[in-house]
């Protein structure tokens, strides 16, 4: 395993390096400068750093790869919060009605702390403790208050509002108080100019109301009855879980639906969330919740034992994880955007109509690095030599794992047609049928219940590569039309639901290509699509022929633009079969010999 990012060994210790960006590396600090991000800031220079650097204080690297989680995470939310600053500037102060309810909610706070200290007592009782011998003494029961409880208690309180009754007369905040209104401010994930008003509106709003729970306090212990003032109600509108459903939902007939895919993952993703936050009405899901989420992803590895998978999120972060796989920040982000996809729909539906200045929470995602954001490669010639001179092509095997001729067939698919492995293998027996001029071609289509694509660009018509037919692979379709419907899967492992087998078929692949071919993260089964596509570039297809065989959006609107309905209804992709057979059939691997064993 590789050396895990921003981790470097240092005169026999680890430490944290992390370069900021280039929108504040080096770059003069506005001052003054929040000290909630003061750590970014060279306070001698006033320039932002060029990187962060922290002792990780161990020579163990798994212990040093464990620690440094948590400060790649701290990392991502300081650096998160500087960009949002010096886009915005400073937040705009909050208003009067806020300062009320935090608080009001810190008063409602310390009655309520008060409750639970008079019902369960202290468990004093001097008299005992000085005339009793040990085995004599009988520990306290923890219904209510002695007598000792309450003289002690009721000095505690009585100095306490002394204390605070002085803070109101100076008009001048202690340093409990600054700590309370600081919780509050970062609970609610606010952040304030150092400068701003609003500090000393909210500390002289918790003296009071410190005063007001103290005089409360103070008068039940006199024998009065003082009701600690209820919460405000839950916020309106519909729970995470509830939204979840509309979105997959997504309409009647002809609307435009999430792929079950992406359903199965946000749900999984909203499952992960209620397990940390609970099943929160979407208008009260903050930032500082959607961050705490993301930073629990991160610890998260991208694969775990069935028995680890069915814990909750807060009881699986107290495992170690160590020995897995780590997660990667694009997945993270992807569970992001979806969870941000689903609020979005319910922005649409106008569930955030009374916050004027909602903001989608889910926008917290990680600034993934440019070498990270498309990490697929074209395979090379000596790649793809080594790849069909393994076993399944040379040899017939047909391994448990590859499915049959899923095995032999989805990859040479791949290379002579650009189609993604679920296009592949979600063909019905008629999706791949002559049509003009007698000419083979694949219907890539989502018109099945079980068949889903990509984008709306996807659907199209590829002809089938003379390669292909050479190899056999309209003799398969047409064993299978004798014995199948036309509506019967081409793949007869393939028959759904698809999705799962598609995923499981992937990694025996990921697998198999190691073994046989290039053990390398940037190549998989999609670097298929990317060598077609350089293909079609070296054999001199325009880009307009290429995306159309690919199902590339490119062109813009015009590409949409001469389409023509054949005789089965379908439209085509404005370009003729004829001219698609003949442009796809220029695509060569010229110095790639296929010895290929059907038997």
């Amino acid at each position: 395993m590789g050396r895990m990012k921003f981790v470097q060994r240092r005169a026999g210790r680890y430490e944290f390096r992390f370069p900021l960006p280039d929108v504040l590396a080096g770059k003069p600090a506005p001052q003054p400068w929040p000290d909630s991000m003061a750590v970014l800031v060279n306070a001698r220079t006033g320039r932002f750093k060029t990187e962060l650097i922290r002792s990780l204080q161990t020579t163990e690297r798994k212990s040093a790869e464990r620690k440094v989680l948590a400060h790649i995470a701290d990392a991502h939310r300081l650096i998160d919060q500087a960009q949002r600053y010096l886009r915005e500037g400073p937040p705009k102060s909050i208003t009067p009605d806020q300062i009320a309810a935090m608080a009001r909610e810190h008063e409602i706070h310390l009655l309520s702390q008060d409750e639970l200290i008079r019902e369960r007592g202290l468990g004093l009782n001097l008299a005992v403790e000085i005339d009793l011998a040990e085995e004599d003494e009988r520990p306290h029961d923890g219904l209510g208050m002695t007598d000792d409880d309450l003289d002690v208690y009721r000095l505690g309180i009585a100095d306490l509002d002394q204390n605070v009754r002085a803070q109101s007369a100076k008009m001048r905040a202690g340093e409990a108080i600054s700590s309370f209104v600081n919780r509050a401010v970062e609970q609610r994930g606010m952040t304030l100019h150092p400068e701003d008003p609003a500090w000393r509106q909210l500390e002289h709003a918790f003296i009071k109301a410190q005063r007001s729970a103290f005089s409360g306090i103070l008068a039940r212990l006199e024998g009065d009855e003082v009701p600690t003032p209820a919460r405000p109600s839950e916020p309106k509108g519909e729970t995470l879980t509830a939204s979840l459903t509309l979105w997959a939902g997504a309409g009647g007939a002809g609307a435009r639906k999430p792929q079950p895919s992406s359903v199965a993952e946000a749900t999984r993703a909203v499952r992960r969330f209620v397990e940390l936050h609970g099943d929160l009405r979407i208008t009260a899901i903050s930032k500082v919740q959607a961050r705490a989420f993301r930073d629990a992803l991160v610890k998260l590895p991208k694969a775990l034992p069935v028995r680890l998978g069915r814990l909750p999120l807060p009881e699986l972060l107290k495992q170690d994880l160590s020995k897995y796989p780590r997660r990667n920040a694009q997945t993270v982000n992807k569970t992001l955007a979806l969870l941000s996809g689903i609020l979005a729909r319910a922005e649409r539906d106008g569930f955030f109509e009374e916050l004027p200045a909602w903001s989608n929470p889910f926008h917290v995602g990680f600034d993934v690095a440019p070498a990270e954001r498309e990490p697929y490669e074209p395979f090379s010639t000596a790649e793809l030599q080594r790849l069909f001179s393994s076993p399944v092509f040379a040899k017939g095997e047909r391994p448990l794992g590859g499915r049959g001729e899923a095995a032999f067939w989805f990859p040479l698919i791949g290379l002579f047609s650009g189609a993604r492995r679920t296009e592949i293998a979600q063909l019905k027996i008629g999706d791949v049928r002559a049509g003009e001029g007698g000419i083979w071609y694949l219907d890539i289509t989502n018109e099945g219940a079980d068949q889903n694509l990509k984008t709306v660009s996807s659907a199209r018509s590829v002809p089938v590569h003379k390669e292909l037919i050479r190899l056999g692979l309209l003799d398969v379709v047409a064993a299978r039309a004798k014995t199948q419907p036309q509506t019967a899967p081409l793949w007869p492992e393939f028959a759904a639901p698809i999705d799962p087998k598609v995923k499981a078929w992937t990694k025996w692949f990921g697998r198999y290509l190691g073994i046989h071919a290039v053990d390398h993260s940037a190549k998989t089964f999609h670097s298929f699509r990317h060598t077609f596509k350089r293909a079609c570039r070296e054999a001199g297809l325009s880009e307009e022929v290429h995306n159309a065989l690919t199902g590339h959006s490119g062109g813009g609107v015009g590409r949409r633009y001469g389409r023509e309905r054949r005789a089965d209804g379908t439209l085509d992709c404005g370009i003729s079969l004829p001219r698609l057979q003949a442009e796809i059939d220029k695509v060569s691997y010229r110095d790639l010999k296929l010895l290929i064993d059907k038997s």
